[in-house]
Order: C-alpha cells, then sequence, then structure tokens
C-alpha cells in the first residue's frame, strides 16, 4: 500500500519515524537492517504521510490483523 502524497519529510520528519521503528525493531527484537525492519519503515512513511503522526498509533498501524479480522 503506498499513498501519493506532495508532501516532503525534513530531518526532524525522519529522526520522529526513525525513532518508531527503532522501538518496534526493539520491541519485536528484529535487527534494524533486515527486510522486515525495511517493510516498516516504508510502511511507517507511507502512513505518515496519510497523516498518522502519534507514535502509539503508527505502532498500531505495524501491527497485524487479528486472525478472526483477517478471515
Amino acid at each position: 500500500m503506498t499513498f501519493s502524497s506532495f508532501d516532503t519529510l525534513d530531518g526532524t520528519d525522519l529522526s520522529f519515524l526513525r525513532m518508531v521503528l527503532e522501538d518496534v525493531c526493539a520491541e519485536r527484537a528484529l535487527p534494524l537492517d533486515g527486510p522486515e525492519a525495511a517493510d516498516m519503515a516504508r510502511a511507517l512513511v507511507d502512513w505518515y504521510l496519510f497523516g498518522i503522526r502519534h507514535p502509539q498509533q503508527l505502532k498500531q498501524m505495524l501491527s497485524p490483523l487479528p486472525a478472526f479480522l483477517a478471515s
């Protein structure tokens, strides 16, 4: 899923997103240089550009759907 946006990210935005990514990777015991982290980083940028700016909300957007909702 990619959102089309003409917004740009500055250094503050990138630092914020990096902090969220580091938190999620630490919570899930994932390496920052792994493919899962790269996928999450792309998703974080998409959700951020979509307008989700609160760290906890961004983390929730990275959580998988419960099994009963996915079926």
